[in-house]
């Protein structure tokens, strides 16, 4: 691996070079000018559309069109569709959630082991057991994780404190 091929790079950009050449030349060649007459080339031009002209006159300097304007274009007489005012916004209020550390059902403790309202699951990151309020062991834990229920703390595969502590 740690012999270069020189040969090989050498080849690889000679054969890149001649296939881009090759493929300029080649489009070329399928460009090809076509010769018309003065008079083919007036006929088959289309026929453009007149510009009114203004011109100024040099005594009042008030602008003159030479030409008539273009014809007025009709306004509909039908009314436009009205939309209804709503005055009461459709939008419901959707309560934040606390960031989910260990997935749905999940929350963060404060710096002093708090959680939120009406969250009862203590979990310890550290050790990944969590406690019930049922638990003895409940009330002296420091929660660092809070659960809203046992089947959150499970599927963020955390283990109830009383099969993984006795045995």
């Amino acid at each position: 691996m740690s012999h270069v091929h020189w040969w090989l790079f050498g080849l690889s950009f000679a054969t890149g070079l001649v296939l881009t050449l090759a493929l300029l030349v080649s489009s070329a060649k399928h460009q090809a000018p076509v010769r018309v007459s003065a008079d083919e080339s007036a006929e088959a031009e289309s026929p453009t559309t007149k510009i009114p002209v203004v011109t100024e006159q040099p005594t009042t300097r008030i602008p003159v069109v030479t030409e008539q304007p273009t014809t007025e274009i009709p306004v509909a007489d039908s009314p436009t569709t009205k939309i209804p005012v709503v005055t009461e916004q459709p939008t419901t209020q959707i309560p934040l959630l606390p960031p989910a550390p260990h997935g749905p059902g999940s929350a963060r403790a404060t710096p002093d082991g708090g959680g939120p309202p009406g969250w009862l699951v203590k979990g310890r990151s550290d050790t990944r057991l969590y406690y019930t309020p049922d638990d003895p062991a409940y009330d002296q834990t420091v929660a660092q994780v809070w659960f809203k229920d046992e089947e959150s703390a499970a599927r963020a595969n955390f283990t109830r404190w009383r099969k993984s502590s006795r045995k």
